[in-house]
């Protein structure tokens, strides 16, 4: 309904909506990958930490390498944090990173 549609050289359906293209299987119901265009969105700034948080950062992570009894999760969950993630495309969140906590 919103959009364009074109059938991709794959037998797949190709969606872009609101510069974020979606690729299909052929019924349109499974979604198989996503991303949004370059240059859509605001690309969210980075900022330097200052070299006290650096240093503990790398004092953290020097005491859990070298005892790992100081890890107490069972879940550990990675998050990209590349560029695409630094998007805000998220509905709810200011990036891609926000929408994995919400």
């Amino acid at each position: 309904r919103y959009g364009t549609r074109e059938l991709t050289y794959n037998n797949r359906w190709k969606y872009t909506f609101a510069d974020v293209v979606y690729i299909t299987d052929m019924t349109s119901k499974r979604e198989i990958t996503c991303w949004a265009l370059p240059g859509s969105g605001l690309d969210v700034e980075k900022h330097s930490i200052s070299a006290k948080a650096e240093a503990e950062h790398k004092e953290a992570c020097r005491h859990i390498l070298n005892d790992n009894t100081m890890w107490t999760s069972h879940t550990v969950i990675v998050v990209d944090q590349s560029g695409s993630m630094r998007k805000t495309d998220v509905e709810g969140g200011a990036t891609r990173s926000d929408a994995v906590w919400l």
